[in-house]
Parts: C-alpha cells; structure tokens; sequence
C-alpha cells in the first residue's frame, strides 16, 4: 500500500470527484480516503480523471502498490503535486 499525504490531492478533486471515482475508492474515516491502483487505462486515463490521481497512480503502480491510502498525516513525495488546501483556490504550491 502506497501512503500518500492528501497534499498531493486538490481540495477541488476531493471535494467533487472522489465521491464519483470510477473504481474502488472508500473513505478511510474521517480523514482520507482508500483508492485502489485500478490497472485499466482505459478507466484511469479517462477525460474527467485529475491529473494527480493518473499521477499517484504511476506511482503506485512502479511500485507495485495495490492500493493508495490518502491521508492527512501521510508522507509527501518530491514527485507529486502538492496543493494548498489552506488557501482559497487551492493552488500547486
């Protein structure tokens, strides 16, 4: 399981798009979430799909995860986006 911070998600995509994913996705109580590395690109690398999850889930995938575990507290990555969730747009800082 890859343990990403939710830094490396937009407030936008989980705000509006985490409920909607296409594939395995439940929250992880009240903070984060459990996503699946769906291996079908045809699912995964659809219009719609935010750039950083398809990114998260190379990730995941080069590193033969089964599983992404989106939390708070979990460890930023040099190579993945990371967003402003304090600021109003919640732009890559």
């Amino acid at each position: 399981m890859l343990v990403l911070s939710t830094a490396h998600m937009s407030p936008k995509t989980a705000s509006s798009w985490i409920a909607d994913c296409p594939w395995a996705c439940f929250d992880k109580g009240e903070w984060g979430w459990f996503m699946y590395v769906c291996d079908d690109a045809g699912i995964t690398e659809a219009e719609g799909v935010p750039l950083e999850i398809r990114s998260a889930l190379h990730v995941a995938r080069r590193l033969r995860c089964e599983w992404i575990m989106w939390d708070r507290d979990g460890p930023v990555i040099d190579e993945l986006p990371e967003y402003d969730w304090g600021s109003v747009d919640g732009h890559v800082t």
